[in-house]
């Protein structure tokens, strides 16, 4: 074994025992929530007996049709499921994947936290199945009719050898630590989507909808939730990033930026990407996110009653009068 390989199977470990302790952070309404196992469906599938192939069969069919979808364009059959058993993906990611989660239970109580967490907040989610799967697609969590495909292949960590080919801004996204983030934001973000179109669609307005929506991934995440995490950043970034937040807001004000409406200037301040250019000045990515943040939080230190899927509405992001609500 590699030396790389030997540390991550390191990390792969101490996760394990990190994921074994997570339902300490349940919330008092929280139950587990049923998540299909398909990744370890998929890996023992073609060893099933007959009855057994028929049984999972039934019991995972919307999982079952949610996930073909993704990887084929057939119709969902047991010969295709047995095809798929026997593919690619499933071959290389999946020993990892049993690596890193031994089992569909732990995160049977994360999405039951969130979920927990999320009705305590006001925030409403269509009711919805969940599956856990692999795949070689570049997304990590996929809503396919009514199923979330969580696709934990894209969460085993920065040194996984799988991930050395990209570059570290993408890797850091990509570990267990993350998972809880991710689904929360996704959860949150398809049931309430930005919607700001032409002249509605300034930095400003992304800004708060993306502030917004970090502030639900901490409240969902729940006491154990990180902000550098949250914002996807590490923990040095992060302390860099308080430490210039006012020369960043005045660079932006100044510059004339809240308002502008092309996606050129959404892109470079709200989206992954390696660092952020302004001015000549080199600042960590998503820094309008970061901004957008710390507006929601003086938003909601002045007040505290407002419920998040207020700020989540396009009543409030693109309201003229926000800002000036906030005091930031």
């Amino acid at each position: 074994m590699t030396d790389k390989f030997i540390k991550w199977l390191i990390f792969a470990v101490a996760v394990t025992a990190l994921f074994s302790c997570s339902r300490s952070g349940k919330t008092d309404n929280a139950v587990p929530e049923p998540v299909a196992p398909l990744w370890s469906v998929m890996r023992d599938y073609n060893s099933y007996e007959p009855t057994l192939r028929d049984s999972v069969f039934v019991v995972y069919e919307p999982e079952f049709k949610a996930f073909m979808k993704t990887v084929s364009d057939d119709s969902l059959s047991e010969v295709l499921v047995s095809a798929w058993s026997a593919s690619l993906p499933v071959e290389i990611f999946t020993p990892a994947v049993d690596s890193v989660y031994p089992s569909v239970e732990d995160i049977e109580w994360l999405l039951g936290n969130i979920l927990g967490r999320a009705s305590d907040a006001g925030i409403e989610f269509p009711r919805r199945r969940y599956a856990a799967v692999v795949y070689g697609r570049p997304e990590s969590i996929l809503f396919v009719d009514s199923v979330m495909l969580i696709a934990l292949n894209h969460y085993l960590g920065v040194d996984y050898p799988g991930y050395s080919h990209w570059p570290v801004y993408r890797r850091l996204s990509k570990t267990p630590q993350n998972l809880p983030y991710d689904i929360a934001e996704a959860l949150v973000a398809t049931s309430y989507p930005y919607t700001a179109e032409g002249e509605d669609a300034t930095l400003l307005s992304g800004m708060l909808y993306q502030g917004a929506l970090v502030a639900a991934k901490m409240e969902l995440v729940g006491s154990e939730a990180n902000l550098a995490e949250a914002l996807g950043y590490s923990t040095a970034e992060l302390e860099r990033l308080e430490g210039m937040e006012s020369e960043i807001w005045r660079t932006i004000v100044g510059e004339k930026m809240l308002y502008d409406t092309s996606e050129s200037m959404a892109d470079r301040m709200l989206s992954t990407a390696p660092a952020v250019r302004v001015s000549g000045n080199m600042w960590p990515p998503r820094v309008g996110r970061f901004i957008g943040y710390k507006i929601i939080k003086a938003y909601q230190e002045k007040h505290p009653d407002t419920p998040l899927e207020e700020l989540l509405a396009p009543d409030f992001y693109l309201s003229p009068s926000a800002l000036a609500d906030a005091g930031y």
